[in-house]
């Protein structure tokens, strides 16, 4: 198989192995992630907990993606995965003996989260 765009043996066309163009809907979709975590993360000075939010809305705009509207899906499910990451981030504080209070800023309301614009 030939990875030039072209005509192989079988008579059918191949596809130069490049990356797509990233369209429209894409850009949307990761424009609303990143403002949806922003909202989160600015209120969080811990790094490794940042890391661990983004983490989790990054696997929430993944599964988004598979979804038939990405866009108003992506809010709930970045909602559960954040929330989930920090439940998952207490137990491990509080495994780890780590004195963790729970405050305001880790809430995860419907405020925290704003509408989709």
């Amino acid at each position: 198989m030939s990875a030039r765009k072209g005509t192989n043996s079988e008579g059918w066309e191949s596809q130069s192995l490049s990356a797509p163009i990233r369209g429209r809907v894409e850009e949307e979709l990761e424009g609303l992630k990143e403002r949806l975590l922003h909202q989160i993360v600015r209120k969080i000075s811990n790094s490794a907990l940042t890391r661990e939010i983004t983490w989790a809305a990054n696997e929430a705009a993944a599964l988004a993606w598979c979804t038939v509207c990405p866009m108003l899906v992506l809010p709930v499910l970045l909602e559960e995965r954040v929330g989930a990451a920090f439940a998952k981030w207490e137990k491990q504080q509080r495994i780890r003996g780590d004195t963790f209070q729970p405050q305001e800023n880790y809430d995860l309301d419907s405020a925290a989260l704003p509408a989709a614009a």
